[in-house]
């Protein structure tokens, strides 16, 4: 099979639908801190949806959603924000001469869901006339269609994005739906104890929970070695039926009961820790877990509220540890990390972010991992409604992700279908990639089954 795609472009126009705007609209630091980053999705559908009757679904949804349809501005201060009016959204249509069998078999191995996404370049979104979020229907050769959708991480996080994606098929299929809520006053807090971080003389802190703030040096590295290493990543999907879920969740509630999210975490983290092999067995491996706190705002309309609402949870472990402990503790430990998330956890990660911002040293700061030296992220999506992309009255038949050219980064999605299984994907080095293929590997993954 050949590796590259033949799409024709149909048609691009850019989408403003009708309203009065107030500008300008301000992010707050977690937005800006997340300015640099996309998220995208791509469905595919067995049968040919139609473009012009999602583009006037879209229109209308858009009405709910201005700030997708602004421009990205950074006042003299530093802040980010949105103005109005803008050439809006882009929403392409094209042709692809393959089929949908040819196309969904070794996606990821070749980086090929990217051709299905028309691409956003986070770095030039401040200048003029750059779209916020992209939309591509791509006809299938033989019937099928592919919906790409890729938007700036500085207006949403996953929760947000796949909210939006169902909130426009409800308006696409004609159901009634909550409004979004764009308030982000509502992580805003005045100064006060910055729940017990240490600061530095200029009135910042080195870090807080979940983030830290880089040397000059430490930031070479790291853009030295995502630059000398992202094409080494690929994504491997890891499917877990419901069975091998329930076994899986069942030995981690040895000590007590857990959610499926610190199961699937303290499995994966210690496999990925294994799999990763030589080390140094009291190197440091955190894990990182992204997790939702709309639940920590006092606002009735918070489980609505579009924008970023994430925040990181780092669990600290070393190789020896992690490789030689039983799931249970493992699930445990992420248990109590995720549990303590509360109202002065929120406070002190905004705070400390806001003053960053202030000093203008907002590019500096990372999550408090190194995945580059033994660090983990699994994000958990499997709640989230990823498959209620229906249009036409059509369920997509898969959705994917493109490559998050980062290893160890995991995402936990729902898998497709009613089986409630899980689809891992797993954002891994090649090398660890191949070494997945093997028998013993595939024992280790599966061994709860």
């Amino acid at each position: 099979m050949p590796d590259t795609l033949h799409c024709k472009t149909v048609s691009k126009i850019r989408m403003q639908p009708p309203g009065t705007y107030q500008a300008p609209f301000f992010l707050n630091a977690l937005d800006h801190f997340q300015a640099w980053f996309l998220v995208e999705a791509v469905y595919f559908y067995d049968s040919v949806l139609d473009p012009a009757r999602l583009q006037s679904s879209l229109q209308q949804t858009l009405r709910e959603f201005s700030p997708l349809c602004g421009q990205l501005n950074t006042e003299p201060g530093g802040r980010l924000f949105i103005s109005h009016p803008h050439a809006g959204p882009l929403f392409t249509v094209s042709d692809c001469d393959r089929s949908m069998a040819e196309i969904t078999a070794g996606l990821h191995e070749k980086w090929q869901v990217y051709d299905f996404i028309e691409k956003i370049n986070p770095l030039l979104l401040l200048l003029r006339n750059r779209p916020l979020a992209t939309f591509k229907i791509t006809r299938m050769k033989c019937g099928g269609s592919a919906l790409g959708i890729s938007m700036s991480h500085a207006l949403a996080d996953a929760y947000s994005f796949y909210y939006f994606i169902r909130r426009w098929s409800q308006v696409h299929e004609g159901q009634a739906a909550e409004s979004p809520l764009h308030d982000r006053s509502l992580l805003l807090f005045s100064e006060q104890s910055a729940g017990g971080s240490l600061r530095r003389a200029d009135g910042t802190s080195q870090s807080c929970r979940g983030f830290r703030l880089l040397s000059a040096w430490q930031l070479f590295r790291l853009i030295s070695n995502f630059l000398l290493q992202q094409r080494s990543v690929v994504c491997r999907v890891l499917r877990f039926n419901s069975s091998q879920v329930q076994a899986l969740k069942a030995a981690a509630e040895c000590r007590g009961p857990v959610s499926l999210n610190d199961a699937l975490s303290a499995h994966l983290w210690q496999f990925c820790t294994k799999l990763r092999g030589a080390g140094h067995n009291s190197a440091p491996c955190k894990l990182l877990i992204p997790a939702n706190m709309r639940f920590s705002i006092d606002h009735p309309l918070a489980a609505h509220y579009f924008g970023n609402a994430i925040s990181h949870v780092t669990v600290p472990g070393a190789q020896a540890g992690l490789a030689n402990a039983d799931v249970a503790s493992l699930a445990a430990t992420c248990r109590q990390h995720v549990a303590a998330l509360d109202k002065d956890h929120v406070r002190e990660q905004m705070q400390w972010l806001s003053r960053i911002e202030r000093g203008k040293k907002l590019y500096r700061v990372y999550a408090d991992i190194d995945p580059y030296a033994g660090g983990c992220m699994i994000s958990n999506l499997y709640r989230l409604p990823v498959y209620e992309a229906q249009f036409d009255g059509v369920k997509p038949s898969q959705a994917h992700v493109p490559v998050i050219p980062i290893p160890w980064v995991l995402q936990i999605f729902p898998a497709p279908g009613e089986n409630k299984g899980v689809d891992v994907y797993a954002h891994i080095p090649r090398p660890a990639a191949d070494q997945l293929k093997l028998a013993e590997w595939q024992k280790e993954l599966y061994k709860y089954a």
